[in-house]
């Protein structure tokens, strides 16, 4: 099992400290997010951050945690993913989601698609950025993107390594046609939580294991043989602050990675019996990575 962690706010502003730390404490890979700001945290550029991180280590995978496809054009994206891999000296992996905070785009006056139209968006995007990283070039015709990048025209840099396709899913359709694009998918097993453009955390709490199964199934459909990931908002801990979130989650699946750092850790691990290879954790409560780390990294 793979581990990966979320930067949390309150390293914010030193992407590149921060990478060097969770390198050295033998985290697998370390993650950018890409917000303009969530609650009171002001995010940094998603790209910035993760050539930051690239630049101040040697050997830890880094990894976009999804940039918005909302906020940028997948021709950006698709030059920016090129751009970090070679900063990484190829350890970069590209992950691109189909964005759901609502709030940040009403704020920067953008529109703020409704679900059909944002999945739709996302799968073209998708197309056009992977014939980008793969070849430097695009011609494509959709509902929502017109793209013609041909003859002497290349999206650089041109690399005789790419970085991976890495995209998230968590409903069906998303997963029947986003998965054949990618070389990893993540089953985001919370989505139905964010549909409505913003976290539902009583939507979050009825999270079965059933549905992380049957995701799983519908991935392993299309291709048996494709690497799958999961996202986990994880608080593990041993105090009030820690039982409080635990609590609600109920009996949720998602609870189980809430609580005792034993207990959470072990929960992490069994996520393998799912045929999960790689968990994304992102910190519900502060501290939770330093917690978990002496269980999964022994």
């Amino acid at each position: 099992m793979e581990y990966f962690v979320n930067m949390p706010g309150s390293r914010f502003n030193e992407p590149g400290a921060w990478a060097r730390e969770m390198e050295d404490a033998g985290w697998h890979g370390v993650c950018a997010s890409d917000h303009f700001w969530v609650t009171d945290h002001p995010y940094p550029h998603v790209f910035v951050a993760a050539t930051q991180m690239a630049c101040s280590t040697s050997k830890i995978k880094i990894t976009s945690s999804f940039c918005n496809n909302l906020f940028r054009s997948p021709v950006e994206f698709a030059q920016g993913a090129l751009s970090v891999q070679q900063a990484a000296q190829g350890r970069f992996e590209a992950g691109l989601g189909a964005g759901w905070a609502e709030a940040e785009m009403k704020a920067i006056g953008m529109p703020y698609p409704e679900p059909p139209e944002r999945i739709g968006m996302y799968i073209e995007a998708m197309t056009i950025a992977g014939q980008i990283i793969k070849t430097n070039q695009c011609q494509f015709s959709g509902n929502y993107y017109q793209i013609d990048i041909s003859g002497d025209n290349f999206v650089g840099p041109r690399l005789a390594n790419p970085p991976a396709l890495v995209g998230s899913a968590g409903g069906p359709r998303g997963i029947r046609e986003i998965t054949p694009l990618v070389d990893r998918i993540e089953v985001k097993a919370s989505a139905r939580s964010t549909r409505g453009g913003a976290i539902d955390l009583g939507i979050m709490a009825t999270v079965t294991e059933d549905e992380v199964k049957r995701n799983i199934e519908r991935v392993r459909k299309i291709n048996n043989d494709i690497p799958i990931g999961i996202f986990i908002l994880t608080a593990a801990g041993d105090n009030k602050a820690v039982n409080s979130m635990k609590a609600m989650m109920g009996n949720g699946f998602l609870g189980n990675f809430m609580g005792h750092p034993a207990d959470v850790a072990f929960a992490l691990e069994s996520l393998n019996d799912l045929g999960i290879s790689r968990v994304q954790l992102t910190e519900f409560a502060a501290g939770s990575h330093d917690a978990l780390a002496p269980a999964l990294l022994a």
